[in-house]
């Protein structure tokens, strides 16, 4: 087990630990709603229609982004309608959805793949096989699986974050204990995508069930496992990195740049299904926790309500708050009529209890020494309050991982996290803004170019009219000259002769 692992953090135990990890298989669900908007990119549009039947793995919508995963369908049945519904999103607004009665029968459609001889199918054709399977991190980030394979060139470490850091969360754990075979091929995998020279699989030093099970199905020496102290936020890419290969990535800079790969251990196994198993990403493990029922893990389809996973627990009558994701980082819910999505790795369910209102800040400094990035979150909060995002920036505000280590240790109870998204909202609208009024002045730029370039040449047009008519009134007036003499030889002439005659 490695010693040390990076400066910072929090140790917090799992409040809600249980005897023995289990997954229960959750019923197929009466409807599925599957939101189009995936967590980065473009929609996918519908290349379905209200009335159609459609079959478990089908492709129902799809974009030509190719940083988008096309969306599955994840029961057979019936489309019943495709409009706006509230997807589980601090944004809280409505995003376009797909929903699908089910038909009971969970006819899956024909799919294809390469099989367990993954090794004889090229380095592309298994990205794509990734990507049609609509693979993303199942950590909890969203970021498309397919996208991260196709920048790991030059790849000489490929680290599979089996850490699973936030307190109460036990999905990962779960499946390495459950399936670990599926792991190993998934990261054998991996490695002939990349072609990394080695592997480590990282997991934390309370998880001693799913390190033995790996360590059991383990037989290839480029693999290896790596225990961690488990502290939070050990989970965090950059410093998985730090306390693994001591490697900094530096600010603004990406593991893909040092020649690493980081791939959740989720992630791993859904491809595993995608390659050899030939099944798109249309279920994952869902941890239901919190201090209103007994915790447990569910494999539930996607789109299926958090309402009908919640109704397998022993949850109990009394009112509750709802979060999604973890109790450090997850969000904070309305109902649960939303749908699971692929980053819903948990959802709390607690008993509902009065909130502690924050105080002023005491500057006590706590939360300057629990920054796993090292930034200075007290001085960040005062810049972040008074709304002086220039400030925030001198402070390295995008670096924030919004880990809410510092929120967690405040004494006052002030949500510094919430504090520094807001400022990082801000600061996004502002830019939004500053390139909408530039926009703006260099239409209002360009106008006054192009009114002053029309005067101009409307000038110089009439100053060559002008210089023409006076050439031709000139030459004008030469020719009548000429014909004057003209005249005037030729009555001269005529008189010469009268004169003679007479």
């Amino acid at each position: 087990m490695l010693d040390q692992t990076f400066s910072g953090g929090v140790v917090i135990a799992n409040p809600y630990p249980v005897e023995q990890v289990k997954i229960i298989q959750a019923p197929l669900p009466n409807q599925v709603v599957l939101p189009l908007q995936q967590r980065i990119g473009a929609e996918a549009k519908p290349c379905v229609e209200v009335g159609d039947r459609v079959l478990t793995g089908q492709v129902i919508a799809k974009t030509q982004d190719q940083f988008c995963v096309p969306i599955h369908a994840s029961i057979s049945g019936t489309v019943m309608a495709i409009d706006k519904q509230i997807i589980p999103h601090k944004s809280g607004l409505k995003s376009t959805c797909i929903r699908i009665e089910s038909d009971g029968q969970d006819e899956w459609v024909e799919t294809k793949g390469c099989g367990s001889d993954f090794l004889h199918c090229d380095r592309q054709t298994l990205i794509d096989y990734v990507q049609r399977s609509g693979i993303v991190g199942l950590g909890g980030a969203g970021f498309p699986s397919h996208t991260k394979l196709n920048k790991a060139t030059g790849c000489h470490t490929l680290i599979i974050n089996g850490t699973e850091c936030e307190p109460g969360v036990m999905c990962d754990d779960a499946l390495m204990q459950h399936h670990p075979r599926e792991v190993i091929r998934g990261v054998e995998i991996l490695l002939h995508i990349t072609g990394a020279k080695r592997a480590i699989i990282a997991i934390e030093d309370d998880k001693q069930e799913a390190y033995q099970s790996l360590l059991m199905f383990n037989h290839n020496d480029l693999i290896s496992l790596a225990q961690l102290p488990t502290k939070y936020t050990s989970g965090a890419e950059k410093l998985l990195i730090k306390a693994l290969l001591d490697i900094e990535i530096p600010s603004g800079g990406f593991a893909a740049d040092k020649g690493i790969l980081c791939q959740n251990v989720s992630s791993t196994k859904a491809i595993f299904d995608a390659v050899i198993d030939q099944r798109p990403l249309v279920s994952r493990i869902v941890t239901i926790t919190g201090d209103a029922l007994t915790p447990v893990n569910v494999e539930a389809r996607l789109g299926t309500s958090f309402e009908h996973i919640i109704s397998l627990t022993d949850v109990n009558q009394q009112a509750h708050d709802y979060r999604m994701g973890g109790m450090m980082m997850g969000i904070d819910i309305e109902n649960t009529q939303m749908p699971i999505c692929k980053i819903t790795n948990c959802i709390f369910v607690n008993n509902r209890k009065p909130k502690q209102l924050a105080k002023e800040c005491i500057r006590c400094n706590t939360c300057n020494t629990v920054c796993p990035i090292g930034l200075l979150p007290q001085q960040l909060y005062w810049h972040a309050k008074g709304e002086n995002i220039e400030k925030c920036m001198d402070y390295h505000l995008f670096d924030c991982i919004e880990c809410a280590c510092c929120s967690y240790v405040c004494p006052s109870h002030i949500d510094l996290a919430g504090y520094f998204s807001f400022a990082k909202a801000l600061h996004k609208k502002q830019a939004t803004d500053q390139h909408k009024t530039d926009i703006a002045r260099d239409r209002f730029e360009f106008r006054e170019y192009r009114l002053e370039r029309n005067k101009q040449e409307r000038a110089q047009m009439m100053a060559e009219k002008k210089q023409a008519l006076k050439d031709k009134m000139a030459k004008d007036k030469e020719q009548g000259q000429v014909q004057k003499d003209k005249i005037a030889q030729a009555m001269a002439r005529v008189n010469k002769i009268k004169e003679k005659d007479a």
